[in-house]
């Protein structure tokens, strides 16, 4: 596996989240949590963002670009601990991986994946990398907002 991974996902001109990842179903490649997530008042930059994570932690796994693969990367915030510990808080947290589906125990024993996700005005980017569990990490599993 390699340490890292990055992508772009372009959005200028388009519309409507499902244009960034036709002809595959939105409903696949975004889980349920991202899609109420995403859709709560959010912009294509938004959506944009965490598809180019999903396509930053395939590279990452070097796992093929399929809807079932982005559909396993699901990206949502990891509640900060002075939040009341939902991934609802609109605060700005950090993104967080989580692996499921056919990619679930794919991170390495010890290990954690995190991305980092920018934008332009019509450019989504983000890297993806593997570094070692922080002690705050366990937080993560315990995050019952995923679902």
């Amino acid at each position: 596996m390699t340490t890292w991974g990055s992508a772009a996902v372009s959005f200028g001109g388009l519309t409507a989240p499902w244009q960034l990842v036709e002809p595959m179903p939105l409903e696949v490649v975004f889980t349920r949590p991202e899609r109420l997530r995403s859709g709560a008042g959010r912009t294509l930059q938004h959506w944009a963002g965490r598809l180019a994570a999903k396509y930053a932690v395939l590279r990452l796994l070097d796992e093929p670009v399929t809807a079932e693969h982005l559909g396993a990367v699901e990206v949502l915030p990891v509640p900060a601990p002075l939040c009341d510990r939902t991934a609802a808080c609109l605060h700005g947290h950090p993104p967080g991986v989580r692996l499921i589906g056919v990619l679930d125990g794919r991170e390495a024993a010890g290990t954690r994946i995190r991305v980092s996700v920018s934008h332009t005005a019509d450019l989504a980017f983000a890297v993806a990398l593997t570094s070692a569990r922080l002690p705050e990490d366990h937080d993560l599993e315990a995050v019952t907002a995923w679902t």
